[in-house]
């Protein structure tokens, strides 16, 4: 008699043990922990910066974690004046979609500025375009990815912006996506002022955002929008061969622009292109690669140059040809 408690205490113990074992194991086994898991990892990506409503929608699907891995980081320095605040890497699980997004301090981020500006402007294969709703901010599309970037001028920090950028990997570049990765960069970047102290002027929620330029062509004449100007110089564009024009909308916010002229078998024979806030001060090249110096210039060998003017809500925009 005396050792019937200890049995039946020992029993309890067994008992609940099975039921923990039999719970973590249907825990793990369903697919629970795996759920659990990739939440909390989506959860302190970026300092915590990402809303998950709009990371979802712009893999284009739910099982989604981050990492850290700099594999798909385009914008990587290992250079400590950087400017980096924080970056992070979103993976789906059902899908082979990949977000990369990157948040720096411009007044450090010249090497990062630099690659942006290549990337948005002189990589033929990229169409900018405005991100739209009041936001300082383009939205580029290349083959096989999508480019987001925002820059959000802080009016209590002197000289000082929080860049934002997203890049997307094995997306395809229709409507839906550009407009998720729209609102996906656009809602970090007002997390990331809000958190780091930076005040400036926030838009709106993006609805649509136009389509790549590069791959949409209009017939020169049919221009309206960043091509505009073009069409009051028809004659002499089309001595040259040009018959149609990659057109996009303009925008005051916008941080870069262009019209890309093409001939009739849809080759580029012009690019112009312009750029605002940060993205302006990194047009200017070195002189190994053109031979252009100052604040404008042309270089006959390469067909390039460039022109500066001075802007109310921009220290300077930089146009390119």
């Amino acid at each position: 008699m005396p050792r019937t408690r200890p049995r039946r205490l020992i029993t309890v113990f067994a008992v609940l043990v099975c039921l923990l074992l039999v719970g973590g194991g249907a825990f793990y086994f369903t697919g629970a922990y795996g759920s659990w898991r990739d939440e909390r990892s989506l959860s302190a990506a970026c300092k915590g910066l990402l809303s998950k409503e709009d990371a979802r929608s712009v893999t284009r699907g739910s099982r989604i974690y981050a990492k850290q891995d700099h594999q798909f980081d385009f914008l990587f320095s290992e250079d400590d004046s950087s400017g980096r605040i924080t970056n992070c890497a979103l993976k789906d699980r059902d899908a082979r979609s990949i977000v990369a997004v990157d948040i720096h301090w411009t007044s450090k981020a010249r090497v990062t500025t630099q690659t942006l500006q290549f990337q948005l402007q002189q990589n033929i294969r990229t169409g900018t375009v405005p991100i739209g709703a009041g936001w300082p901010g383009s939205i580029a599309s290349d083959d096989g990815q999508l480019f987001g970037i925002v820059e959000l001028t802080c009016r209590n920090k002197q000289e000082e912006s929080l860049l934002v950028t997203s890049r997307v990997l094995y997306l395809k570049a229709d409507d839906e996506n550009r407009a998720g990765l729209a609102r996906f960069t656009t809602s970090t970047a007002k997390r990331a002022a809000e958190r780091f102290g930076c005040d400036a002027p926030m838009g709106k929620v993006t609805g649509s955002v136009a389509p790549d330029p590069v791959r949409n062509q209009v017939p020169l004449g049919k221009a309206a929008g960043t091509c505009a100007p073009v069409v009051a110089l028809t004659e002499g564009v089309k001595q040259a061969g040009t018959v149609s024009a990659g057109d996009a909308p303009s925008d005051p916010h916008t941080l870069a622009e262009g019209c890309y002229l093409t001939d009739a078998h849809g080759y580029q024979l012009y690019r112009l292109t312009a750029s605002y806030g940060t993205l302006a001060e990194n047009v200017r090249r070195e002189a190994g690669e053109f031979a252009v110096t100052g604040d404008s210039g042309f270089d006959d060998k390469n067909h390039h140059g460039y022109g500066s003017a001075q802007c109310t809500d921009s220290p300077s925009a930089r146009s390119t040809l």
